[in-house]
This record gives C-alpha cells, structure tokens and sequence, in this order.
C-alpha cells in the first residue's frame, strides 16, 4: 500500500507537501538510522515483531487490510512509538504495524467554521471511533534555532504562527522538535485548537529518529464534526498582555486564552 494524499490546500502562498520534511541542520540531528524487523507477514509482540516490542503503542484491528479503522492502543506512554519501516522485511506488505505512513483518512474537508472569527478549521464527513488515525501534522522540520527565528519574523509581519513544539521525554532523555507548516504543509495545518478537544497528538518514528505528528480521535466522533486538539498549556507564567490571544473554542472549560509557547520567546 502506498502513501497516498488526494487533499490539497486553500490557501494560495502555500504549498501542499503531504509529509513532513527536514532542513539540512534538522536532519543532521536526527539522521540516525533505524533497524527493521523480520516479519514476512504480520507484525505483532505475539509473533515476536521487533519494531512493535519496542514501541510504546500499537494498533488494534479487525481485518489488517482495512486500515482506516485501525485503532491505536497506548501500552508504555514512557517509551517512543515506531511503525515498521522500509528497512523492515515485511516491506512490501500490509503488517499491522503502518498506519501513519499510508497518509491521511478519507472523508475530511477544509471549510470555514461556524464560528467565524476562527476561519477554517478541518471537519470529518465520516463517523470515527476513538483511536482512528486522521492525519499527520506536516510540515517544515526545522531546529530550535530556526524556529525562535522564524517566530520573530511572523510576529513582525503579524502572521499567524503554526510552529508547532514537540517536546518528548523518555525517562531522563528529552529532546524538542519544530515543524512548521507555514509555507509547506498538509491538512493538518487547519485543525484548530480546543481546551476540550476530540483529537489528540502521537509522535511515530518509521524509517529515522525524525518524529512524525500524528493526529487521531480520542473519543467517537460524529459526521460533520469539526477536529481539534490542544495546542498545549495555556497557563505559562512567560506569557505578557500582548502574547496572549483569545480562544474561540466554545467548551465549558475554554481557557480564554490560547496555549504559548514560551520557548519560541
């Protein structure tokens, strides 16, 4: 099964890259390479499957072929989540342990919400059930210091900022992620923000130690139902007057505020 993603943007000025893709300085951090397993068919820890012993989730289903409802399992939130990559020998095959690499589900649009002082936001036309994969979080992987960069120009220019931080800690190791979609990136650009979201965010590692975003329902989702997700924690004691800016979430427990991040400061 190949990667496949028939989405395009709608906006002009941005360029529709379905996966994420890293700068020269990003990719030099992360250019380790990952070992494969050696499955020839299904990959599960019951069929002694490398990549799925080492990984902090896997997927549930019930016809491997239909991987649009596969369900993603959390089994060690301590360690970090791999899919089996092409240095695997199950290769060539549907295994049981891809699922973000296949690209995006069917049946999402991008349209303006009902709301509109959020603008466009990324609605399923199709019902979910809670752990289905919707899409990846794609976009420019660049380094920290490119990114508090970045933050200065578009706060200059009054751009909206979508850097996105991946902040990762696995047992005494942590280690901060950019992407920035804000030139090159995919549908996962327009999920807005929500302090009570119905999507949450999975860093899955395939073919390197480059993370890829990826974004599935935590709980049941109804057709025609906008997605969402936290952009993170809202209460940073960094904040001044003029970084704050209101949310627009609606839910009872909204924050007023939307989270910052205080590292790109």
């Amino acid at each position: 099964m190949d990667f496949l993603d028939n989405y395009d943007h709608q906006i002009s000025g941005v360029f529709y890259f379905p996966r994420s893709i890293p700068t020269k300085e990003a990719e030099e951090i992360n250019c380790h390479i990952l070992g494969g397993c050696l499955c020839l068919s299904e990959c599960k820890e019951d069929t002694n499957c490398s990549c799925v012993k080492r990984s902090g989730t896997n997927y549930d289903y019930e016809n491997i072929l239909d991987t649009e409802n596969y369900i993603i399992q959390d089994n060690n939130i301590g360690i970090p989540s791999y899919e089996c990559n092409r240095n695997c020998t199950c290769n060539n095959v549907i295994c049981g342990n891809k699922l973000v690499q296949f690209g995006p589900r069917k049946g999402l649009v991008v349209r303006a919400c009902d709301n509109q002082i959020k603008g466009l936001g990324l609605f399923t036309l199709r019902n979910l059930k809670a752990g289905n994969f919707v899409c990846e979080y794609a976009g420019e992987i660049i380094t920290e210091n490119e990114a508090k960069k970045r933050f200065e120009v578009y706060k200059e220019l009054k751009k909206v900022n979508y850097i996105f931080c991946i902040n990762e800690t696995y047992g005494t190791r942590k280690q901060k992620t950019f992407i920035d979609p804000t030139v090159y990136g995919n549908i996962g650009r327009y999920i807005n923000h929500s302090c009570n979201p119905n999507c949450k965010l999975v860093v899955i590692r395939e073919n390197d130690m480059l993370p890829t975003l990826g974004i599935f329902a935590n709980r049941d989702i109804n057709e025609n139902t906008e997605l969402t997700y936290t952009y993170g924690d809202s209460n940073d004691n960094h904040e001044t007057e003029e970084q704050r800016k209101p949310c627009y979430c609606n839910s009872t427990n909204c924050n007023k505020f939307l989270p910052f991040e205080a590292g790109l400061t």
